[in-house]
C-alpha cells in the first residue's frame, strides 16, 4: 500500500473489564509497555499542591507524557463543576487550566481527569506517550471485553422485542422444561432477556409449505406499536425459518423500514432446528448488540478517524451494506480485532452479542493456560476475578469447547470456552437481606466504583478487603480513601435490628 510503514505496526492486547482496563503494548523493536487505567476512561489523582489561582502540583502527573492532558477535563472531588486544562507540563506535575480554581480546592484534595477516549484508547495514546491532538500511527488493536458479560449478568442491555409465530408467545416462559436440581422444592424460573413480545399471523410447515400467509399489514402495526413504545432492538424467531427463513426475512426488512436499527433474524443468528435455544440464542444477540456496538463503533473512530467526529465505516445493519465511501482521514493501516467466546478473534464487524458473554474471561483462559504450558505446567487452573465476575476454568493440555452452555440464566447456543461465571468481582455490591450478608449481582463498576474510590460508590468486596488490609492501598494505580470505605461498612452494620459486630484487620 503507498504510503504503508516499512516497519511492522504497533501491537496492542488490551483486555476491557468492569472496572479496570489493562493495555500491553509491544513496539515495532519489541518493547513492551504496560498501563493500567479504569475503564471509565477516567484518571484519578491527589493535588499535592496550590501553585497559583490557576495551577495545581501533583507529582504523580510527573509519570505521564508531556502535555497528554492538554485539553482534558479536571473535576474535583465533592465539586461538579469542571475544568479544562490548558496545559499539562510533565517535568513540574504541573496543570493548569483555563480558568481560576474553585474556593474548595486545596492540597490533599482528590481530583478526576478525562480526556473523552473510551479506556483502549486512552491505554493506547498512554504508551505511545501522544497527546490529545497527535495522531496514531499504524497498530493492530486486539480488544477483549467484559461488557457483554457484566451487562447480562447485570440485566443492563437493550430492550427487546421477541417477534414469533402466533401461537408461541410462551416459547421462552416453557422453555424445554429441562430441571437440573430435579427434587429442589423451591424452583427459580430465569426471567427472560425480552421485554415484550409480538405474535405474527403466519405460519410454514417444516417442507416449507404455507400453511399461513405473512399478514403483512397486521405485522406493520404490530412493529409500529412495538417502535413506538420504545422498543430498542428486535429478535425475530418464527416457526421453521432455520430451514426456510423467507418470511423472517420478510418481516427483517419491514422492520428497518420502520426505523429499527437492531433487528436480528434467528435463521442468521442460529440456523438449527430446535426453535427454544434458536430464539434463546437470538434473544441474547438482540439484547447485547446495542450495547456492544455502540462501544465498539466508539472505539473504531478513535482508531480510524481521531478528530474528525465522524465515521468512515459506519455500524451497520445486517443486511445493509456499505457503499465503500471513506473520509480521507481514515487509516487504513490500522486494525481492530475482538475475542470471542471461543477463544478466537474477528473483525469489529463480526463481532455479536452471542459471541461476546465470554469475551473477556476467554481471554483470561488463554492467557494462563499459555502461561503455564511456557512454565512446564501440562494442566493448570485458571482462576479470573475482575470487577463484576469472577472466572474459573481449567486446562489439560486442549481447550474445551461447549456447544451449548448456560451463562447468567441464559443458554448460549455457540460455541464457548469451557468456563464457570459468577457475578462476584471486585466491584460487587455488598449487602445485608436481613437474614444474610449477600454479594452481587449488581456492580459498582468504574463509575462510580467502590466507596473507596472517593466517588461516593457503594459498599463493594474491594471495599471489605480493603478494611480487611488484603489490598496494599500503596500500590493501587491510584490514591484509595479508607475511611469512606469504613464509613460504609459502619453504616451497614449499624442499620438493622440486629447490628452486625464490625472488625478490622
Amino acid at each position: 500500500m503507498t504510503g504503508q510503514t516499512e516497519r511492522p505496526p504497533w501491537r496492542f492486547a488490551i483486555d476491557v473489564g468492569g472496572t479496570f482496563t489493562d493495555c500491553i503494548g509491544v513496539s515495532p523493536s519489541g518493547e513492551v509497555r504496560v498501563f493500567k487505567t479504569l475503564s471509565s476512561g477516567q484518571t484519578k489523582g491527589i493535588v499535592g499542591d496550590l501553585i497559583d489561582q490557576r495551577t495545581i502540583a501533583d507529582s504523580a502527573r510527573c509519570h505521564d507524557p508531556n502535555q497528554f492532558w492538554d485539553g482534558a477535563t479536571l473535576r474535583f472531588g465533592g465539586c461538579y463543576q469542571s475544568f479544562v486544562v490548558e496545559r499539562h507540563d510533565a517535568a513540574t506535575g504541573w496543570i493548569t487550566l483555563t480558568e481560576a480554581l474553585p474556593e474548595s480546592a486545596s492540597a490533599g484534595c482528590p481530583y478526576e481527569l478525562s480526556t473523552g477516549d473510551e479506556a483502549p484508547l486512552l491505554g493506547i495514546r498512554y504508551l505511545l506517550g501522544l497527546a490529545a491532538s497527535d495522531p496514531l500511527p499504524p497498530c493492530e488493536v486486539r480488544l477483549g471485553t467484559t461488557r457483554g458479560t457484566n451487562a447480562l449478568l447485570e440485566r443492563r442491555g437493550a430492550k427487546v422485542g421477541l417477534v414469533t409465530t402466533r401461537g408461541f408467545a410462551d416459547l421462552l416462559l416453557i422453555g424445554d422444561q429441562a430441571r437440573p436440581h430435579l427434587f429442589d422444592l423451591t424452583i427459580r424460573k430465569p426471567v427472560p432477556l425480552t421485554h415484550c413480545v409480538l405474535e405474527i399471523d403466519e405460519r410454514l410447515a417444516a417442507d416449507g409449505a404455507v400453511l399461513r400467509s405473512l399478514d403483512v399489514d397486521s405485522a406493520r402495526v404490530g412493529l409500529q406499536d412495538l417502535y413506538q413504545a420504545g422498543v430498542e432492538s428486535l429478535a425475530i424467531v418464527l416457526l421453521h425459518a432455520y430451514r426456510h427463513p423467507a418470511h423472517e426475512r420478510q418481516l427483517g426488512e419491514l422492520a428497518r423500514e420502520i426505523g429499527f436499527r437492531e433487528v436480528v433474524l434467528s435463521h442468521e443468528v442460529s440456523p438449527t432446528i430446535k426453535i427454544v435455544p434458536r430464539a434463546e440464542s437470538t434473544v441474547l444477540d438482540a439484547y447485547l448488540n446495542p450495547v456492544l456496538r455502540e462501544y465498539v463503533q466508539r472505539i473504531e473512530a478513535g482508531l480510524h478517524l481521531r478528530g474528525t467526529g465522524t465515521f468512515a465505516r459506519p455500524v451497520l445493519n445486517r443486511d445493509e451494506k456499505w457503499d465503500g465511501q471513506m473520509c480521507p482521514s481514515r487509516d487504513d493501516d490500522n486494525s481492530l480485532l475482538l475475542m470471542t467466546s471461543s477463544g478466537g478473534l474477528v473483525s469489529a464487524d463480526r463481532f455479536s452479542g452471542k459471541e461476546s458473554v465470554l469475551s473477556g474471561p476467554a481471554g483470561g483462559a488463554i492467557g494462563f493456560s499459555t502461561t503455564a504450558t511456557r512454565a512446564g505446567y501440562s494442566r493448570s487452573i485458571g482462576f479470573d476475578m475482575g470487577g463484576t465476575s469472577t472466572d474459573v476454568s481449567r486446562f489439560d493440555g486442549r481447550f474445551e469447547l461447549e456447544s451449548e452452555s448456560r451463562k447468567a440464566g441464559v443458554r448460549i447456543a455457540t460455541p464457548t470456552l469451557a468456563i464457570e461465571t459468577v457475578a462476584a468481582g471486585g466491584g460487587s455490591l455488598c449487602g445485608f437481606d436481613g437474614v444474610k450478608l449477600t454479594v452481587g449481582p449488581a456492580s459498582a463498576g468504574a463509575e462510580p466504583g467502590p466507596a473507596c474510590y472517593g466517588r461516593g460508590g457503594p459498599l463493594t468486596i474491594t471495599d471489605c478487603n480493603l478494611h480487611l488490609g488484603r489490598i496494599i492501598a500503596q500500590r493501587f494505580p491510584f490514591p484509595l480513601d479508607a475511611e469512606a470505605a469504613e464509613s460504609r461498612l459502619r453504616e451497614l452494620a449499624d442499620s438493622h435490628d440486629h447490628p452486625l459486630q464490625l472488625q478490622g484487620a
